[in-house]
């Protein structure tokens, strides 16, 4: 990523937008665990207020020092990958397609985007999270999931 030496206003830098990504996020998450029953409430709405606390100080900090910032030309095209890949996910989740193989998908795609190493160590590390995410949630917790077209796949 390359850094830019030029002074730019505080509203430009990279940190204050993701601080105020943050806190909107945060605010939007704890407004709407409001709604949820006493007895889940917490923890969402706890998460939201720490969301909130974080991307303030963030944008705290981008306001007051004069850091060189970051381009978000490629950082934005990976959480726009990114992005595309968790919606695809989600229509497959409710789409009837199982969690497994979505899941195992999303996950190769992920560290895939990552680069970090390669297409048989990266399909060995999402079939790892894919099964202990299924066993934790799905197993473990009870969590529910969509009805599926292919009971077979889970």
């Amino acid at each position: 990523m390359s850094h830019s030496t030029d002074p730019k206003p505080a509203w430009a830098h990279s940190d204050a937008w993701t601080g105020l990504a943050l806190m909107v996020t945060g605010g939007i998450a704890a407004w709407l665990a409001r709604g949820f029953d006493q007895m889940s409430r917490s923890y969402p709405l706890v998460l939201g207020w720490v969301l909130v606390g974080l991307g303030a100080l963030l944008l705290l900090n981008a306001l007051r020092h004069k850091t060189p910032s970051v381009s978000f030309r490629i950082p934005g095209q990976v959480a726009l990958l990114a992005a595309l890949i968790l919606g695809l996910w989600t229509m497959a989740l409710s789409g009837g397609l199982g969690y497994l193989l979505p899941t195992f998908v999303m996950q190769l795609c992920f560290i895939l985007l990552c680069g970090s190493c390669g297409l048989a160590q990266a399909a060995i590390i999402a079939a790892t999270i894919t099964g202990v995410s299924y066993l934790a949630f799905i197993v473990g917790l009870g969590v529910r999931l969509p009805a599926t077209l292919l009971p077979w796949l889970v």
